[in-house]
């Protein structure tokens, strides 16, 4: 059964549509897109989604709905997460989606965004940890940021062992759209305003309280792909080079100092793939900085997966 799923985040609109094979136990994604129309700008400071995100949210869902039409999938899923948690008028904005188009938003509290995208972001690579190491994953969002980790060797072929198998999570209010409007909206950033996001940063990194050190350390979503793209000097990105791809915390520093120095204009310039990030990605990319060093990791592994997947995991496992 082909399948698609919708991941609404406050920056970005992810597409997925998918084949599953039951006999490999694996996904075969048909397309994966993205839309970067920042639905949730200013939900931090005002607690309600805008109306001009109200119409980018409709716009694309309508694009995004056509397309699974023409790629003949049987079912949509969509989610949402950190934005619609914070906004006062999420119900408003579920039902102007539903009436507009006919796609019913599901909202997922953090720990359940915490667990599947995790399961997204390492399903495919639980063989790459060494002999008793645990697999750590960090999910940078625009409105909040997923800490999980867990012990397993092999995807379970069971949903209920999805659901059951110990993960220690924890999703964070602290993102790359909420840090910058909070403290890093003027390009370059002052030394003092980035001093300021690290704290608020370390600040939320303190409400961890689960061992988190001896483990391999995978990295999902946008600002750790941006990474791996900078870090291969491309153009345009490409997901099979970046997807596995090491990146070691002395690699991740030096490209913050050297992006902190440039001006805006030319972050949009580096690939395709700053359209609509190059201004979030420096607190990004300080927020990883942050937890890698209070956490002691020496290096990450990026994975171009994530929630969508495994919402998609979620709705084709029995």
């Amino acid at each position: 059964m082909r399948r698609t799923v919708i991941d609404i985040g406050t920056n970005t609109i992810l597409l997925l549509i998918a084949d599953f094979d039951e006999h490999n136990f694996s996904i075969k994604p048909v397309l994966d897109i993205q839309r970067i129309p920042r639905l949730g700008k200013g939900v931090d400071k005002n607690k309600n989604i805008l109306p001009v995100s109200f119409e980018k949210a409709i716009g694309i869902l309508n694009e995004y709905k056509k397309i699974s039409n023409e790629y003949k999938s049987e079912q949509i899923t969509a989610t949402a997460t950190s934005f619609i948690r914070d906004a006062k008028n999420k119900e408003e904005f579920i039902t102007k989606v539903k009436e507009n188009t006919g796609i019913e938003i599901q909202t997922l509290s953090g720990e359940d965004e915490a667990r599947w995208s995790f399961w997204g972001g390492v399903y495919d690579k639980l063989h790459i940890a060494d002999a008793g190491l645990s697999i750590a994953a960090i999910d940078i969002g625009g409105g909040s940021t997923e800490i999980t980790i867990g012990t397993i060797r092999q995807l379970p072929a069971r949903k209920e062992d999805l659901l059951s198998i110990p993960i220690k999570a924890r999703s964070l209010d602290v993102g790359s759209v909420r840090v910058n409007e909070k403290f890093l909206s003027y390009h370059p950033p002052t030394f003092e305003s980035v001093a300021e996001a690290e704290n608020f940063i370390n600040e939320h990194f303190r409400q961890i309280d689960f061992e988190i050190n001896n483990a391999h350390l995978i990295g999902i979503a946008g600002t750790i792909t941006t990474l791996g793209a900078i870090k291969l000097g491309l153009d345009k990105f490409e997901a099979e080079k970046v997807d596995r791809l090491v990146i070691t915390i002395d690699e991740i520093e030096h490209i913050l100092n050297t992006l902190a120095a440039q001006p805006l204009e030319e972050l949009y310039l580096m690939g395709d793939y700053m359209t609509g990030r190059a201004d979030v990605i420096i607190p990004g990319i300080l927020i990883l900085k942050c937890f890698m060093r209070k956490f002691g990791f020496e290096k990450i592994t990026i994975s171009t997966k994530g929630l969508r997947y495994g919402i998609f995991l979620r709705e084709a496992v029995k």
